[in-house]
């Protein structure tokens, strides 16, 4: 079976362009040589990827905006239609379209705009849409541990900032000796000891038994360094949780056994709770 080429780019909500931070939340696909032009957005029943991300922020004002692109999307796709690759099409009709799809994907300014382009080969731009989809926006990308707690490290990091207690805060120091230590994001000193640590943790898997074993491991670290007289006197995890089932019962129970070691954990979407945990003391 021939392959087309298919042209795409992610679409991204970016609420905060000063610090750059995104969440990908659909994908246009543009295969010139079939004149397909076709789009993928989340629908208005997923928007806890978004508020996953930015808790804050009013969710009226995102599904709006996705509304409006939607519409745009829509009615640039009219004026493709599908048709069988003809190889006696010219390369200048190629080229205009490629043209036109760059047009519309240009970098712009306000909260949802266009990621990079890329181009793939595909055994149908149909085919393209969907796996790029499931790339993008689906987690299949973004499920890796590393990448959710690096994004939401990135969050607390600026809600430090505009908390003013980031300067309270040193990133990424060691906790422990030279024999068992971790390394924790946020580390607030007082008198050369510390006094506070925090981090991220992703609880909310796509598994039970992925968040037993990450959480556990966290918990156990932690039992470590409080068996070592290493566990500072405020240690804090913002925790995203899962919403109901089986999943949120297990993040429950890894949340019981930091309580347990007298680790207190915080819902990463509830920044007043956040933020009241990550006050420090000032000593006179």
């Amino acid at each position: 079976m021939t392959q087309v080429v298919c042209n795409y780019a992610p679409v991204r909500f970016l609420p905060y362009r000063e610090v750059g931070e995104f969440v990908n939340v659909g994908v246009v696909v543009h295969c010139p040589e079939s004149r397909f032009f076709g789009h993928r957005l989340v629908t208005r029943r997923r928007t806890g990827r978004v508020s996953h991300f930015f808790p804050e922020l009013d969710l009226g004002i995102f599904t709006a905006g996705l509304e409006g692109l939607s519409r745009e999307l829509v009615r640039l796709g009219t004026g493709h239609t599908m048709t069988p690759t003809d190889p006696a099409r010219t390369a200048q009709l190629v080229r205009e379209e490629i043209h036109r799809f760059r047009e519309i994907t240009r970098r712009r300014e306000g909260l949802l705009h266009f990621g990079e382009t890329g181009t793939m080969l595909a055994d149908s731009a149909e085919e393209a849409l969907n796996e790029l989809f499931g790339r993008f926006v689906e987690r299949q990308f973004a499920q890796r541990r590393e990448y959710q707690e690096g994004a939401m490290r990135a969050r607390l990091g600026r809600l430090l900032r505009d908390w003013e207690l980031a300067r309270h805060y040193q990133a990424d120091k060691r906790v422990g000796d030279d024999d068992f230590h971790v390394v924790m994001p946020f580390v607030h000193f007082r008198d050369d000891r510390i006094a506070k640590a925090v981090r991220p943790l992703d609880l909310n898997k796509e598994a039970a038994s992925d968040i037993y074993h990450h959480g556990g491991a966290w918990v156990k670290n932690m039992e470590r360094l409080r068996n070592r007289d290493h566990l500072p006197p405020e240690v804090i995890f913002a925790v995203s949780l899962p919403e109901t089932g089986k999943r949120l019962d297990a993040a429950e129970e890894i949340r019981d056994e930091f309580q347990q070691l007298g680790v207190q954990t915080v819902e990463f979407a509830d920044t007043r709770l956040v933020r009241a945990a990550l006050e420090v003391k000032l000593v006179a």
